[in-house]
């Protein structure tokens, strides 16, 4: 025998005995797998079968709606005209916020303006008519004593003219 015949023979052991374990390992893999395949035969079946009458469900109610399309057609027509007038109303309170927003404070100053003047001047009538009763009250105890002027009577307020 020749020394390349030798070698070729050593290398082909070599190869041989590296390819050993590596299908070794293939052959269990693939028993593994065949071994999950079927084990998942018949759970794919039943999920088909429940695919298969779901489609089956969809396809009729598909065309009971195609049946009842011309019937639904006006209602879809009324929702979305009741979408473009709410949103009309949406727009029409945004606005009319905005302006509440602006003129409102300067509204409910001037009310309360206008109700502090309102006190202001029955306060002063009522201050008014007790200050007359008190000037009546001094009177009548200036006229006991002999000697004493009597109070100088005090002019009432002038009365404020609004133009409404």
């Amino acid at each position: 025998m020749s020394t390349a015949a030798i070698v070729g023979l050593i290398l082909l052991s070599i190869l041989v005995g590296a390819l050993i374990p590596v299908l070794y390992q293939a052959w269990l893999t693939l028993k593994s797998a065949r071994r999950q395949i079927d084990a998942l035969g018949p759970r794919v079946d039943q999920a088909l079968k429940e695919i298969t009458e779901t489609t089956g469900r969809v396809n009729r109610i598909a065309s009971i709606v195609e049946e009842h399309g011309e019937r639904l057609g006006p209602v879809v027509d009324s929702a979305v005209e009741i979408g473009h007038t709410l949103g009309q109303v949406k727009n029409t309170i945004r606005k009319f916020s905005s302006l509440v927003g602006a003129f409102g404070p300067a509204v409910v100053a001037g009310l309360g303006a206008f109700l502090a003047h309102r006190r202001a001047r029955s306060a002063t009538a009522t201050t008014t008519e007790e200050e007359t009763e008190d000037e009546r009250q001094r009177i009548i105890i200036n006229d006991r004593q002999p000697g004493v002027a009597p109070p100088k009577p005090r002019s009432a307020a002038p009365e404020d003219h609004y133009d409404h």
